[in-house]
């Protein structure tokens, strides 16, 4: 006789013991984001589609990944840019829209969109402190051509890396070369620059004129992909509501993952170092501060 097959359940037999009552709060949480940015880009005619393993565990799951303590959303460039200019006056109370051109001391060179009622802080050698967070990367064209390509990444992944060293502890590792060079680093240049840079790197070539999109990922093999894969967002499953997923789901996630539909028999650790879902980070900030 055929059994049917459940991701949801074949997935909790391998990672139970991580599905925890703080992952399901988490995700509860995440979920309130996802439909805060997908309410206020149907209001305002943006597109929007659900990004990697978060599209992942739209097909595969029906929502989050069981494990999973984050998400992922992209946006074309021009709506991107859109959404951040009017992010203070469209995004519902208790959600804010931090960047690198518009938040002191942000280190990422994509935006979050993020709670300001709790504190998170992930797992890299950062001071910044923020509200529990969705991931938000700006789609920008690609072309075909591979070399161009990976000269194009080598040069972001280069000011992604100084972009690091401006804002990563400069004793992480001692005091020793490595300190040095992160001190000269934060010295010649100013994350404003840094993060500046790092947007005219992505805007090299534009949407209409590019057979590819990308979400500048570090591997170019990965990070760019035939834009018809993401074409006109189609709604999909995601737990209790309908969100927006990529066109051709089956081949973004097949580039992206292989065989996609199949259980890892391994996770990946918590993305995140410190967090508490009841306390606003500002007053997390003021207390560590005195």
């Amino acid at each position: 006789m055929e059994t049917s097959y459940n991701p949801n359940e074949q997935a909790l037999a391998l990672h139970g013991e991580r599905v925890d009552e703080e992952t399901r709060q988490v995700q509860a949480r995440l979920l309130n984001i996802l439909k805060a940015i997908d309410r206020v880009c149907r209001e305002h005619h943006l597109t929007y589609y659900l990004l990697c393993g978060t599209m992942l565990g739209a097909v595969r799951h029906g929502g989050f990944i069981p494990w999973d303590d984050d998400a992922d959303v992209g946006m074309p460039r021009e709506d991107y840019e859109i959404l951040l200019a009017h992010a203070d006056e469209w995004m519902p109370e208790g959600y804010e829209v931090v960047s690198g051109g518009r938040t002191e001391g942000y280190p990422y060179p994509f935006a979050r969109v993020q709670e300001a009622g709790s504190t998170y802080r992930m797992h890299r050698s950062y001071d910044f402190v923020g509200g529990l967070p969705i991931d938000l990367f700006p789609l920008d064209g690609m072309i075909e051509d591979c070399g161009a390509r990976r000269r194009h990444y080598a040069r972001y992944k280069l000011w992604w890396k100084i972009l690091y060293f401006t804002h990563t502890d400069p004793y992480k590792h001692g005091r020793g070369f490595r300190s040095m060079i992160t001190l000269l680093l934060r010295r010649l240049f100013k994350p404003a620059y840094v993060h500046g840079k790092l947007d005219q790197v992505r805007r090299q070539w534009r949407i209409a004129d590019s057979p590819l999109l990308a979400d500048h990922d570090y591997r170019p093999e990965k990070g760019a992909m035939p834009k018809e894969w993401y074409g006109e967002p189609v709604p999909v499953k995601f737990e209790d509501c309908m969100l927006m997923g990529v066109s051709k789901p089956e081949a973004y996630l097949t580039h992206l993952y292989g065989n996609y539909m199949e259980i890892p028999s391994e996770i990946p650790p918590r993305n995140y170092r410190f967090l508490d879902l009841n306390k606003p980070w500002r007053e997390y900030v003021a207390e560590q501060k005195k």
